[in-house]
């Protein structure tokens, strides 16, 4: 199966250094062992630290377009692709590092079983395991999951590493490593370019679910995922990022039933903000405070 990879590059220029000396690595060691065809596409969302002249250094054996803009995430992927020449894509990180086997595991699994998008297990860079997939929101276990009780019912977010020990057909899986067939892309019309970041994973899947296709995980294959690094990552501005994604996410796919969602998002930020408050982590709380806005 030939492979056309693409990359997003933001102000990460000596992370995604690294990140394509090493799937240069395995780009060679699967077209060895593979005898397939893989090119790589990478677009620069108008970085200012020099990562396009870094490129066009140290990887001329790149495709790389310079957007004039920061184009976001699924406009960014959406225009890459439009550049592709192969039947399978995979949408990757510039801050993922793949091993020499890696590409070669992922197409192996690919055809060797019924999916039309594929992730695999992310890992932190200490090894510890990146939760990276789960089951698709919807009002109930969206209300579990503000509540702190997501755990408990399909979780949106599942945390428990059984859950990605083992082969499993799933909602959604993270944007970082994501391989999907071009055709299933194409129908169902791309990432939705009205989400500039955060829940754009999500929503493809929804729609790839809708369209009757399946979503997989497999933790035979393992990456390294450092987790936004293009964003300096903060983990209250990515929490209040989701609440933007799942606010628009709600109102596509469940209109009807989100001013009762809403109702439950307000009560679990209070409770969020009086207990992060009493805690002492107001860092927390003021994200939480924040977040009221934004549902």
């Amino acid at each position: 199966m030939d492979l056309s990879i693409i990359i997003l590059s933001y102000n990460t220029k000596d992370i995604t250094d690294e990140c394509l000396k090493r799937l240069q690595s395995g780009v060679s060691s699967c077209q060895t062992k593979l005898k397939n065809k893989i090119e790589v596409i990478v677009l620069d969302n108008a970085s200012a630290d020099g990562s396009a002249q870094m490129i066009k250094k140290n990887h001329p054996w790149v495709n790389l377009i310079e957007s004039k803009e920061n184009t976001g995430y699924s406009k960014g992927n959406n225009l890459a692709l439009k550049k592709s020449k192969y039947p399978a894509v995979l949408f990757l990180n510039s801050d993922v590092y793949v091993k020499d086997y890696t590409l070669e595991k992922t197409l192996e699994y690919f055809k060797g079983h019924e999916c039309d998008v594929l992730g695999v297990k992310l890992l932190y860079e200490d090894g510890k395991l990146q939760p990276s997939a789960g089951n698709l929101p919807d009002p109930l276990n969206t209300v579990f999951w503000i509540l702190g009780l997501g755990q408990l019912l399909n979780p949106f977010h599942p945390k428990n590493s059984a859950y990605f020990s083992k082969d499993n057909k799933v909602g959604w899986i993270m944007g970082a490593f994501l391989l999907i067939r071009k055709e299933v892309f194409e129908k169902i019309g791309g990432f939705d370019e009205d989400i500039f970041m955060y829940m754009d994973e999500v929503d493809l899947c929804k729609r790839i679910y809708l369209a009757g296709f399946k979503v997989c995980f497999t933790p035979s294959v393992q990456v390294i995922h450092l987790h936004g690094a293009s964003s300096k990552f903060d983990p209250s501005l990515a929490f209040k990022n989701e609440l933007k994604g799942l606010k628009y996410y709600f109102g596509k796919y469940y209109p009807v039933q989100y001013p009762m969602v809403k109702i439950f998002l307000v009560l679990g930020l209070i409770l969020r903000i009086i207990a992060f408050s009493l805690l002492g982590k107001t860092k927390r709380a003021r994200a939480y405070l924040e977040g009221l806005s934004l549902v």
